[in-house]
């Protein structure tokens, strides 16, 4: 027998109530979800790239709950990054939608490469099921809400247009991809700005007027007026050796800004260093570049002027001193503990995790470090490839 309308109509609501998600203005739920049972005060919710998934671990037990974020079962969605807002009850994550993988051994290389649009979707954090779902360019990259939680701001790692523009003959202009901002509760984009090529990490002053972008495909800092019309952007280059747009010298991923807001730590990959951005003289501070001999990943500060920072190639982590430029730790991870260290995020109470990818076929783990000796402290087993970590604190 087929149900009427309204019967399915009010399965649908009661399906929504048992697993305590509030139902979409777009008429439900995109995934089940389910509920969670870890507080979020004690929560820490990683986007699993290689599994389609969101995994919320509790800080303070061993507890993992793996769930999936897959809206389109035929394809890769691929959850890049994401922000959480406990106070709203809601997750924004990034879904890249990556071509298939080919045969170079770059772990990194599908990163950058689709050439279907993304997606930013809203998840009810009591359920993570998708609620809503709305379309952004090519290779989201970062997504950061800004400190009064009224909007979200997504970056393009759109190496293919890099890379399709340079075979096309193209200009670089024609190849920067854009920075789009978001309203977090009407779900309606506010602004999008092409700001640089591959474009990726994102810092946000506290007055949340200023992003800092690292992009990666032009060597550049970029920085954007976030309340002025048209988003008027401002570019620095990491310095003399810029490599040609699309093929990077330094190939800057990250931008972390000091907890008095007067420095932006910007972590090159190709360049395998830390250079020190100094916001008063608008420049570089070459006296203060840190050359790490591998690549460096997604930083955070755990004092006033220490950083932790992940390295790929060889693996491990190290605390550094950005105003000194001392490596005052440093760390191998052997690759049963932490193979491949994507991000290092310090939690308000001051305890420091480390996202592992793997191997990007078995599962990854979140490490928590001692912020001093960088000693692992506690591990959880998550999805396939995290890459992204946040924290249901307020």
């Amino acid at each position: 027998m087929t149900a009427s309308p309204r019967s399915a109509g009010l399965l649908a609501l009661a399906l929504a109530a048992a697993l305590g998600c509030k139902r979409s203005p777009e008429g439900g739920p995109l995934t089940r979800g389910e509920k969670l049972e870890t507080p979020r005060a004690r929560a820490a919710y990683v986007t699993n790239n290689g599994s389609d998934s969101v995994s919320v671990l509790d800080r303070d037990g061993e507890r993992v709950q793996t769930i999936t974020v897959d809206v389109d079962p035929k394809a890769h969605e691929a959850p890049h990054h994401l922000a959480v807002d406990g106070k709203a009850g809601a997750a924004y994550v990034a879904l890249a939608f990556p071509a298939p993988p080919g045969k170079s051994k770059d772990p990194h290389r599908a990163h950058g490469n689709a050439s279907d649009p993304g997606k930013l979707v809203w998840l009810d954090l009591g359920t993570l099921a998708v609620v809503a779902a709305r379309e952004v360019d090519e290779n989201p990259g970062d997504v950061v809400l800004t400190h009064d939680r009224t909007r979200l701001l997504v970056t393009h790692y759109d190496m293919k247009r890099a890379m399709d523009v340079a075979m096309a003959g193209g200009n670089a202009g024609a190849m920067a991809a854009t920075l789009q901002v978001w309203d977090a509760r009407t779900r309606t984009k506010l602004a999008e700005r092409a700001v640089c090529v591959a474009p990726h990490g994102i810092a946000v002053t506290a007055d949340d007027r200023t992003a800092m972008i690292a992009c990666y495909g032009s060597d550049e800092l970029a920085v954007v007026d976030l309340v002025s019309p048209g988003l008027p952007t401002a570019r620095y280059p990491l310095g003399a050796q810029q490599g040609v747009p699309g093929a990077p010298h330094f190939g800057p991923y990250s931008a972390t800004l000091s907890p008095d807001g007067g420095r932006v730590i910007v972590a090159s990959l190709e360049g395998a260093d830390v250079r020190v951005f100094d916001r008063a003289k608008k420049a570089f501070l070459p006296a203060r570049t840190m050359t790490l001999g591998a690549r460096v990943m997604m930083p955070d500060f755990v004092s006033d002027h220490a950083i932790v920072a992940p390295l790929q190639g060889p693996d491990g982590v190290a605390r550094l001193d950005v105003e000194t430029g001392a490596v005052e730790a440093r760390v191998a991870m052997p690759a049963p503990v932490c193979q491949s260290p994507h991000a290092a995020r310090r939690a308000q109470d001051g305890r420091v995790y480390v996202v592992c990818e793997g191997d990007h076929t078995a599962p990854g783990a979140i490490v928590e470090i001692d912020p001093l000796t960088l000693a692992v402290k506690r591990r959880w087993v998550v999805g396939v490839y995290p890459d992204g970590i946040a924290f249901g604190e307020d």
